[in-house]
């Protein structure tokens, strides 16, 4: 599945969202297509969310293996580290916190949440497009008179 950028998603919505006034048949056609453009966008998302939460948590491990010393030789230079000093016990959390690796991957599951928000959101908004269409040729119907 194609994971697309939050601002790919943002770019496409803005694009999506406009209704041709002058064609309400085609707009309520084109409701199911972006349904499931949209939703296909939160399984993917979601999808790709869980494999960095398991990749942060086979990384954060590692990470508290290398601050607490644990890591012999061997393993240090498959990883490309320098040996770390024994960090105390009530340390680690401040040092797995500011790891700049965890930070990176803690990052790309922010944004694979906000685009999981964005997309539900979009979908919601997909759901109640058949009523305003509804609503606006009402309204039109009302204006010229019928």
């Amino acid at each position: 599945m194609n994971v697309i950028s939050i601002e790919q998603l943002i770019e496409e919505w803005a694009k999506d969202s406009v209704i041709d006034e002058t064609e309400p048949g085609k707009e309520l056609l084109r409701i199911p297509k972006l349904h499931a453009k949209y939703v296909s966008q939160i399984t993917a998302h979601s999808i790709a969310l869980k494999m960095k939460e398991l990749d942060y948590r086979i990384l954060r491990k590692r990470k508290m293996e290398y601050y607490t010393g644990r890591l012999d030789q061997k393993q240090l230079q498959e990883l490309g580290l320098e040996p770390f000093r024994f960090v105390l016990k009530q340390d680690l959390s401040t040092y797995l916190d500011a790891d700049p690796d965890l930070i990176a991957l803690e990052k790309k599951q922010i944004s694979n949440r906000e685009a999981i928000t964005f997309c539900q959101s979009v979908a919601k908004e997909l759901v109640s497009r058949t009523y305003q269409i509804k609503a606006h040729a009402e309204w039109e119907r009302f204006i010229a008179g019928s």
